[in-house]
């Protein structure tokens, strides 16, 4: 995330809020509560402070002065779930017409480790947290996102590269691809360089 919140809020103004998620915590798990774990929902909660930040109509009609942190976490936690909501839509989308060139890896990550991401992540208590490896490589990712914002940028270059693969048909592709590697099926490359490097030497 780009915006600093410690660099608005003072711990003095953060803390009452980690100590009610702590609250709420600890009623689901029934367990003691770390100092580890403390840090951890610290995170949670400067994450979603931050997304009310970045929300540009926040920015332009709100000011920290009168914003206090509790009602920019709880807009920016609100921010978190419909962002996520978001991407499940743009997921909907990609997965419709997705193929996976008979790529195990490029199927298993898009058809089912996205789909856990949406089933396990915790926009609550960890929503900093990734909950998925990510195994096909891409390239050009910003790997500072975290939580739901690497989610949606994921999401978002796996639908730019299908549309750029649909430009040529399917058996094309694979053709290409296993030229490269016989078992291409089983390797953990990136598809569209794979395709670009045998069209280059055409």
């Amino acid at each position: 995330m780009r915006v600093k919140v410690t660099e608005i809020y003072t711990m003095e103004q953060l803390l009452p809020i980690v100590a009610q998620l702590t609250n709420r915590f600890v009623s689901c798990e029934s367990t003691s509560v770390t100092y580890e774990r403390a840090r951890y929902l610290m995170e949670a909660v400067i994450y979603c402070i931050a997304h009310f930040y970045e929300a540009e109509e926040k920015e332009e009609l709100m000011s920290a002065s009168i914003v206090s942190a509790e009602k920019a976490y709880q807009l920016g936690y609100e921010n978190v779930i419909q962002k996520v909501r978001k991407v499940q839509e743009s997921y909907n989308e990609l997965i419709g017409s997705f193929c996976h060139y008979g790529n195990r890896n490029y199927r298993d990550t898009v058809e089912k480790a996205l789909p856990a991401f949406f089933l396990y992540y915790d926009p609550r208590f960890a929503p900093m947290e990734n909950i998925i490896t990510m195994d096909y490589p891409l390239f050009g990712l910003n790997m500072e996102l975290c939580g739901i914002d690497m989610i949606e940028q994921y999401v978002n270059a796996i639908s730019r590269e299908q549309q750029y693969l649909k430009r040529y048909p399917i058996d094309f592709v694979v053709e290409k691809l296993r030229s490269y590697h016989p078992t291409y099926e089983g390797e953990f490359f990136n598809i569209k360089e794979i395709l670009d490097l045998q069209l280059s030497l055409l």
